[in-house]
């Protein structure tokens, strides 16, 4: 979430919010091993999933704002005195966060603004190194969607 965003949204009983933090985007989808856990809780990151890091450079590339709502599914070994996390116990977890993901983000699309001030709606700016009279008629028109604005 965007700076300060979270402590204006109310939390549901039992949930933590925590503003910021390091994520860790491994290969999936699998379950780390315990061994593999302790390995990255060592490199010092708050959350580790399987997804974030594909979706934000593609969001990135389109010029779209982006940002994260990572959710917990299990402490593995940030939490030693806890059983080994089972398959049922996760599907569970992914549901109940799968509703409180849409119950936040139905709450914050009314927030948002068409007014775009980030260098996200510009973050291509500088991208293309193509002097403009040799990129052919046809790529123009392929990648305008994208980067029009660029090309003219």
């Amino acid at each position: 979430m965007g700076a300060g965003a979270g402590p204006r949204l109310r939390q549901a009983a039992g949930t933590r919010l925590h503003n910021g933090g390091t994520y860790l985007c491994i290969e999936g989808p699998q379950f780390s091993t315990r061994a593999e856990s302790h390995l990255y809780r060592s490199f010092k990151v708050d959350v580790i999933g399987m997804t974030n890091a594909q979706e934000v450079k593609l969001a990135r590339e389109a010029e779209i704002c982006y940002a994260t709502l990572a959710m917990v599914t299990d402490y593995d070994c940030w939490r030693p005195e806890e059983t080994p996390v089972t398959v049922g116990e996760v599907v569970a977890r992914l549901n109940d966060n799968a509703a409180m993901a849409q119950a936040i983000l139905a709450r914050l699309a009314g927030r948002l603004t068409a007014d775009r001030t980030c260098p996200c709606a510009s973050a291509l700016k500088n991208a293309i190194l193509t002097e403009r009279s040799r990129i052919p008629r046809e790529t123009r028109e392929r990648l305008g969607l994208l980067v029009g604005k660029y090309l003219e």
